[in-house]
């Protein structure tokens, strides 16, 4: 990955803003490869000049220059498709020039082999289109340098085998080196930017499973929706603290803030160690269920111990907070069984819901219920009462569904 400091300096100075890094990385292996043939160039004529091989100097002026110039454009405009192409064009013209000056294959030492820079640089900028052209022209550049060495004269001076071969390996190392390099660059980013997406998708499937049940969102995920379903019975659970919407007039919102997303974390842990899944929060109430999305039997068993623990929970912080903000925090809970129907609605901002007379009932009856208790409806107790205790706690009106008996359980 690029530091910072090269990040500022390159949108500073060579227009490298792109959002997408990728593109950015390139544009840097592309500034890399053209100062490595920049190099490459000088030190090639600069070494047939010391072993006496006097060559024209014109073909890597006109590179070193053309390639200026382009910078220079690129530093005033910020056009780097034009760099880009221009260095792709130099690649694959200049080399050719720069054999048949020697007089050829051999005596250029096989230097043509630099021209594949270019087709291959248009593949690492992802240019697939362009990529093509210039290979083609790269294949008709080989058979063109080969057509012009039988049709030609013998060149006034052909260098020794020794000079020769010597070239030719430094050719075949120097163009083949600086592929490998591109290459292993290209390569090195593609699995850093690939372990960097595979982060990221972690985390994604994380929070959808934090959102969402594992069975919703994996059906989610493979088909774009994912469809209501019908349970038979199954466990709800308001949660409210007494009093609340007085209390918080006095509070301050991140103090507000702060105090219910410490209990509600709680809950959280909570529900998940029993098994229990979270459907919503509003305000200061805690909605969660059991038996769903995966049916079991046990749900209200584990609804009501997830109860216990939250009352104790609750109870052991009563006095400090009392005592600091001069609010107990104290709690109602109410549970009621039966049939409901669950899923996702909508396709923005969609979230895990239940719907239901049982959702209604559990909601009334959690009103009903008395300060710091867990007040059960008749059909949860049905299920609940041989493990744990409970008193009735008698017969109340509920509005639209009639009388319902209640329960309370015992710590």
């Amino acid at each position: 990955m690029l530091s910072p400091q090269l990040k500022n300096f390159l949108h500073r100075t060579l227009h490298f803003d792109n959002p997408d890094p990728e593109i950015t990385y390139k544009r840097i292996l592309g500034l890399l490869m053209v100062v490595m043939v920049m190099v490459t160039a000088v030190c090639y004529n600069l070494a047939y000049e010391v072993l006496g091989y006097a060559l024209p100097w014109w073909p890597t002026l006109c590179y070193c220059g053309a390639t200026v110039a382009g910078l220079a454009w690129l530093l005033y405009s910020g056009d780097y498709f034009f760099f880009k192409h221009l260095q792709f064009v130099l690649l694959l013209l200049l080399p050719p020039a720069v054999q048949a000056l020697h007089g050829g294959f051999q005596a250029g030492s096989g230097f043509v082999l630099v021209a594949f820079l270019a087709p291959l640089g248009a593949l690492i900028f992802n240019e697939w289109r362009a990529a093509r052209y210039y290979f083609a022209a790269f294949i008709v550049l080989q058979f063109a340098c080969g057509l012009f060495e039988y049709f030609s004269p013998d060149p006034v001076r052909l260098p020794d085998m020794g000079v020769s071969i010597l070239f030719f390996e430094l050719n075949f190392i120097v163009t083949t080196g600086i592929v490998y390099y591109l290459m292993d660059r290209s390569l090195k980013y593609q699995t850093e930017l690939q372990a960097i997406l595979q982060e990221e998708h972690r985390k994604s499937d994380a929070l959808i499973s934090n959102l969402l049940p594992r069975e919703t969102a994996e059906e989610l995920k493979s088909t774009g929706y994912a469809r209501a379903k019908s349970y038979p019975t199954a466990t709800v659970m308001f949660t409210d603290f007494v009093e609340f919407s007085s209390f918080v007039r006095s509070l301050r919102a991140v103090d507000l803030v702060e105090q219910i997303d410490y209990y509600f974390s709680a809950f959280d842990e909570i529900i998940r160690r029993h098994g229990l899944e979270k459907i919503k929060t509003v305000g200061d109430m805690y909605m969660c269920a059991g038996g769903l999305p995966t049916p079991k039997a046990s749900h209200a068993h584990d609804m009501i111990a997830a109860a216990l623990d939250i009352r104790r929970f609750v109870d052991r912080h009563r006095d400090r907070q009392l005592q600091r903000f001069g609010y107990p925090f104290d709690m109602r809970i109410g549970i009621h069984t039966g049939p409901l129907v669950a899923g996702v609605v909508g396709n923005s901002k969609i979230a895990y819901d239940i719907w239901g007379e049982t959702v209604n009932i559990a909601s009334r009856i959690g009103r009903l219920c008395e300060p710091g208790q867990i007040c059960i409806s008749a059909a949860t107790h049905e299920l609940v009462a041989s493990d744990f205790p409970c008193r009735f706690g008698g017969r109340f009106p509920a509005k639209h569904i009639g009388e319902v008996d209640i329960y309370y359980v015992a710590d």
